[in-house]
């Protein structure tokens, strides 16, 4: 069986799930990387924007960190599932406003955004260069755009490579990317966007912490129907054991090398730009 993409899946899939052990997951990885997150909004210098826009938002954590950060007039979340901005609107103050859309398409429910923002949404994407010439369009004129995006995973325990390698083989089938910052800046070119900053930055996180974040998508994407019929059903739950093992091992220092892409960039005003 080829990792060639069928009819079916050509269009956007988001293949780590919307159920709660999902929603459970994204809690927790928001709290992992909420001071690097921080720190990308905090470089930024915008404050106070008059409209600021979370793409992806799922259930509202990294919205509630938008708005924390940089204060907007008003803070707003999008996201496909209808399932996770129901989930946000319950948890999440009047303060922040949340609305089922997905956001690779136009025209948005909102206009003109002054600062859009996303985290860990564009490994999910396919044809990144189109979806950046969209949200150029939905901009406003002088409007920011902040990313989040890994670059490199690496790590020396077996059962996590062969996550990484799992993971990559699922996304690519589904035209995406795992290690999607390495490919981003090269992705803006013509979309209307100049970039302010393009910066790496080492992180290194808790073998035992990302186990636990890992173990939680494998029980959701093995019901992938391409992981479903692709890979062994008895490799993954062997998988999902040595996944839990680590997990569980908190005495355990070993760390996840983790190359993060944070990236600002300016809507051009006047015209889009082939050269950034």
């Amino acid at each position: 069986m080829n990792d060639l993409q069928t009819p079916a899946s050509r269009e956007h899939r988001y293949t780590f799930g919307d159920n709660g052990r999902a929603s459970a997951r994204l809690q927790r990885l928001a709290e992992v990387y909420e001071p690097d997150t921080r720190a990308l909004l905090e470089r930024s210098g915008m404050r106070a924007p008059r409209l600021a826009v979370d793409l992806g938002c799922g259930p509202g954590w990294s919205t509630r960190l938008l708005r924390d950060v940089l204060a907007p007039q008003r803070t707003v979340g999008l996201d496909a599932s209808a399932t996770y901005v129901a989930e946000a609107q319950r948890r999440h103050g009047p303060e922040l406003e949340f609305a089922v859309h997905d956001i690779v398409r136009s025209p948005f429910p909102v206009s003109a955004p002054d600062v859009m923002f996303c985290r860990f949404l564009l490994t999910h994407l396919r044809s990144l260069n189109e979806v950046l010439t969209g949200w150029a369009e939905v901009a406003a004129a002088g409007g920011w755009l902040l990313i989040h995006e890994t670059e490199t995973l690496e790590s020396e325990h077996p059962a996590l490579q062969r996550y990484y390698e799992l993971v990559d083989r699922l996304q690519r089938h589904h035209g995406q990317i795992l290690r999607v910052g390495g490919v981003l800046e090269a992705a803006f070119a013509g979309t209307g966007w100049r970039l302010i900053e393009s910066q790496r930055c080492r992180l290194e996180k808790p073998l035992h912490v990302m186990a636990e974040l890992h173990l939680a998508n494998l029980r959701t994407w093995r019901q992938d129907e391409f992981a479903a019929r692709t890979f062994d059903p008895r490799e993954i739950d062997n998988l999902a054991l040595s996944l839990a093992e680590v997990a569980a091992d908190r005495e355990n220092h070993g760390v996840v090398l983790n190359i993060a892409r944070q990236i600002v960039a300016e809507r051009a005003i006047y015209s889009r730009s082939p050269c950034l």
